[in-house]
């Protein structure tokens, strides 16, 4: 595979990634004054059962913020093996955002393309509605994806990204499935560098 055929397939891959916001196109922009928190490698619970907090709108926040971050923890691991086999993905994902992930990571496996490293983010809850049904939220990160790298699963080379943006934001929609936070919509904003 020339290098011009791997960055034509990881920028494909990208793309639909985009919309489960792996590698797109945004380029790298101001950066804010705090460094980015990483995805922590244990998935948080994302129950929205109440807790003691008198704020419910900042306990929601909370809940929403934990689904997002086991959501990423479960995404790389699945992209580590190109398989969602052995990760709890299904549990931080929905609608459409479930199924793109499964769609990459099969194109990801028939490509025998892996990811090594760890995406960093920086999330920010937008909105929040607790009064619908089912409760749905929004949330805004910067993804920072520089630290994630393609590589041949066979021969652990690593690949060549060319004409990939590596920080861009990106926006989720997360929704409640029963009483758990899941991510269900994804939309890059590609023109939005972060």
């Amino acid at each position: 595979m020339t290098n011009h055929s791997i960055g034509r397939t990881f920028s494909a891959a990208a793309a639909i990634l985009c919309t489960v916001n792996l590698l797109a196109a945004c380029s790298s922009g101001s950066n804010s004054a705090a460094p980015p928190p990483t995805a922590s490698s244990a998935p948080a619970t994302a129950s929205s059962a109440p807790s003691p907090t008198a704020d419910p709108a900042a306990d929601a926040r909370s809940q929403v913020l934990a689904a997002y971050t086991a959501y990423w923890a479960e995404q790389v691991k699945a992209y580590a093996q190109a398989s969602s086999d052995g990760t709890d993905i299904e549990k931080y994902a929905t609608d459409k955002a479930l199924g793109t992930i499964h769609i990459d990571l099969s194109k990801r496996r028939d490509q025998g393309i892996i990811l090594t490293g760890t995406p960093t983010h920086q999330p920010v809850v937008e909105s929040i509605d607790t009064a619908s049904s089912p409760k749905t939220a929004t949330i805004r990160d910067c993804l920072d994806i520089s630290g994630w790298k393609p590589v041949n699963k066979a021969s652990g080379t690593p690949l060549e990204v060319t004409n990939a943006h590596l920080r861009y934001t990106v926006v989720y929609t997360a929704r409640t499935v029963g009483a758990d936070w899941k991510m269900a919509d994804v939309a890059s904003h590609r023109d939005q560098p972060c």
